[in-house]
């Protein structure tokens, strides 16, 4: 790639079935690439459950760096905790992609909700609206969904397929899966995360 692309990945870590309803916590990682190699990296604290997701998203992006887009793996984090896509582009100055990996269905999300949280509505409206306005587009891995936000849908396919390298994701992307994931699947790590004060 003879220009520098600079691009964010966003994404959330593991954590056990029973922290769900408890107010713990598990990681929120952001990668910041240059091209596809490792510039930065920062970690946030995010509830399971909660909804302190785009909050702690905005904070993790503009600790990485400035960068020409963000990729979220989906609107939800952290169980049905939730990034919203047009508030973390608004607070970072930055476009912002969100892809999802799977096809959504919203009645499920929607009866899961209701049953389950009392601001299901707020939950709610943030995923269908982001879901709704989602694009299937082609790469040379498969279609995958987006949503683009400040930047139009072309230049966010330009941009997927220069990232990716050994999956279907954008590298950031994927890299930021790797670290979230593999740091909170240690359970005395996640252990350590959740210890009362």
């Amino acid at each position: 790639m003879k220009n520098s692309l600079r691009s964010i990945g966003i994404d959330d870590g593991y954590f056990p079935i029973n922290y769900k309803g408890l107010k713990k916590r598990t990681l929120l990682a952001a990668v910041l690439c240059i091209n596809r190699d490792v510039e930065n990296l920062a970690l946030e604290l995010v509830t399971v459950d909660g909804l302190d997701g785009t909050q702690k998203a905005v904070r993790a992006v503009k600790r990485v760096g400035e960068a020409d887009i963000v990729f979220q793996d989906g609107v939800t984090i952290a169980g049905f905790n939730i990034v919203d896509p047009e508030e973390l582009s608004a607070e970072t100055g930055m476009p912002v992609v969100v892809v999802f990996k799977h096809d959504l269905n919203l009645n499920k999300i929607y009866s899961a909700l209701k049953k389950h949280f009392a601001d299901w509505r707020e939950r709610y409206e943030v995923i269908s609206k982001v879901y709704s306005r989602s694009t299937a587009i082609p790469t040379p891995w498969r279609y995958i969904r987006i949503t683009a936000v400040n930047i139009d849908v072309s230049r966010a396919l330009s941009y997927m397929i220069k990232l990716q390298t050994v999956s279907p994701l954008p590298e950031p992307l994927r890299l930021a899966d790797i670290v979230a994931s593999g740091l909170t699947k240690n359970t005395v790590l996640l252990k350590m995360i959740n210890e009362e004060k």
